[in-house]
């Protein structure tokens, strides 16, 4: 089985799709455009796809799965996601064969579970009907997202010869869970990809605290405030400084800056043009110099710690599916 990290470059930076199934972004996402942005990327050795079985409840894997039948198998590494409410042993075949078919292959590269899912779940059949379906070759490498370094400690205690592989966490120069998964993650070799990589937009260098982005999604997400503004103001003012003494775009500066400290950041994009700029951050390196002047910047703005929780456990799986139908 090949790796689920390999050392020839592949893989330093994917590409998010959950805009390819939800709306709220803006206006200014078109369906056309964002197929056409995940061809781009994928021809230009993006090859590493991350989609959800709950994104637009399927839409975005059956676009990911329309563009991907135009390539060859071997070239892709598709990850996608089994739901916190269909993560049980009684529904993961069910949930694994529906997103395969709508991704139009036999098998996946990667299989997270999206989230902690109820507390009345048991992890332990869980994990090893994960593990079963693994070994009849249906998924190459099992991952988790959001989820704790407990909840992952009793996830592969549960199995046998498999492990956790990695852990799909909102992680970004300005937020980040608390040391203690991060450490955890390092400790037992469990690779960080990176969901939210460039904080929704805040770290592109477009907006500011009198010039916010459009649509519901990040209307509610505090870092558009105006006292985020003024906190990370310093960092943004040396993401700016660097991105044009370099001549690039803070987004190709700060994509190269994740991926240097060793996390897999997977950006989500609306057009050809977004993508040009993740295809030119997954070769960019940068100076020490460079790292050393970002890493000083963030030392003085401080980071926002993030919580792994995705949705109270308390409650019973159904209650969460159910809300999700109604979105």
């Amino acid at each position: 089985m090949v790796g689920l990290f390999d050392e020839n470059g592949t893989n330093k930076i994917g590409l998010g799709t959950w805009q390819l199934g939800l709306k709220g972004w803006g206006r200014d996402y078109e369906e056309s455009e964002l197929v056409e942005g995940l061809k781009f990327g994928i021809n230009n050795g993006l090859n590493f796809v991350d989609t959800a079985e709950i994104y637009g409840m399927g839409k975005s894997e059956s676009l990911v799965g329309e563009v991907v039948s135009e390539f060859e198998r071997k070239q892709l590494f598709i990850a996608t996601k089994l739901a916190g409410f269909n993560a049980t042993k009684g529904r993961v075949r069910k949930s694994l064969t529906n997103s395969l078919k709508r991704l139009r292959m036999d098998y996946l590269d990667l299989y997270q579970v999206h989230w902690e899912p109820s507390l009345y779940t048991n992890l332990t059949d869980l994990f090893r009907e994960l593990e079963e379906v693994a070994k009849e070759g249906l998924i190459n490498h099992i991952g988790v997202s959001n989820f704790s370094a407990k909840s992952i400690e009793k996830a592969n205690g549960s199995m046998k010869e498999l492990k956790i592989e990695s852990n799909q966490i909102k992680f970004n120069l300005v937020e980040r869970p608390n040391s203690e998964l991060l450490s955890f993650m390092k400790a037992n070799a469990i690779k960080l990809i990176a969901w939210s990589p460039l904080a929704q937009g805040f770290l592109s260098g477009k907006y500011s605290s009198e010039s916010k982005p459009s649509g519901s999604v990040r209307k509610i997400n505090r870092l558009f405030s105006p006292s985020s503004f003024e906190r990370f103001g310093p960092l943004l003012s040396e993401l700016r400084r660097i991105s044009d003494e370099r001549k690039l775009s803070p987004i190709q500066l700060v994509l190269a800056y994740e991926k240097h400290i060793g996390i897999l950041p997977i950006p989500g994009f609306k057009n050809v043009k977004q993508v040009k700029d993740l295809v030119s951050a997954n070769s960019l390196e940068l100076s020490e110099q460079e790292v050393f002047s970002i890493d000083s910047a963030l030392q003085k703005s401080g980071v926002l710690e993030t919580s792994i929780g995705f949705y109270p456990r308390i409650l019973p799986n159904f209650i969460a599916r159910l809300g999700f139908l109604l979105i």
